[in-house]
């Protein structure tokens, strides 16, 4: 269940993603973040320094040592988040460990298990790429119809290794903030938004209109 929130750019857009998560976020939540360009940390989260989650994990990693320079959990950690989870004692999960490729999917998907056990609230900041994915879930990935909630996976991207939660995962999400900017993206958002879709494998971020949970995606595209 889609409902489309228009904004002029990306700034407004991370002003309204708080908007949203301030509505929708508390101590009882698990607050799953994505890397990528649509995300300003920063201004949605750290600087208004007001909603408070239970805990913290990302949806997807770029594999590799612990924080190289092209992880996601680097970004966020420069964006501040680390140092904001830390100061309001949130639970900060990481994933990459100095472990095996295989090893560090099972041992985050242990961690993401219990996590939903744990709370019963979970929110998921989200990105869609211009191939219609979204977290590490790409086009014809084993993420789609895995039956864990963590794979490893190779797939066709300028980093192609991925640790991602899989759609099963998703599924047990509560609500999601998706945001996409930029005309180039518009397809994809008009891919996403046709009823007429259904090829999941295909198309993973078609998943937010098929499931029933409420999503908000955040745009500036205009269609």
């Amino acid at each position: 269940m889609i409902e489309v929130v228009k904004v002029k750019d990306k700034a407004e857009g991370q002003i309204k993603a708080h908007e949203i998560l301030k509505k929708i976020v508390d101590n009882k939540t698990l607050l799953a973040l994505s890397g990528g360009t649509s995300m300003d940390y920063q201004t949605m989260l750290v600087r208004p320094d007001d909603i408070i989650p239970g805990a913290i994990c990302v949806v997807d990693e770029r594999y590799g040592e612990p924080f190289h320079e092209d992880s996601n959990e680097k970004l966020l950690m420069d964006a501040g988040i680390k140092e904001f989870a830390d100061k309001h004692c949130i639970e900060s999960l990481k994933v990459l460990c100095g472990k095996s490729f295989e090893e560090t999917a099972k041992l985050y998907g242990d961690v993401i298990a219990q996590l939903f056990e744990k709370f019963p609230k979970r929110v998921g900041v989200m990105g869609l790429g211009v191939n219609v994915h979204t977290a590490g879930i790409f086009p014809n990935s084993k993420a789609v119809k895995a039956n864990d909630y963590v794979v490893s996976d190779i797939v066709y991207d300028k980093f192609p290794n991925r640790i991602t939660i899989t759609i099963k995962a998703l599924e047990k999400f509560t609500n999601f903030v998706v945001l996409m900017f930029g005309q180039e993206k518009k397809e994809s958002l008009q891919i996403m938004l046709n009823d007429k879709e259904s090829d999941l494998e295909k198309y993973p971020a078609i998943f937010y209109r098929l499931f029933s949970v409420k999503t908000f995606v955040v745009t500036d595209i205009v269609l």
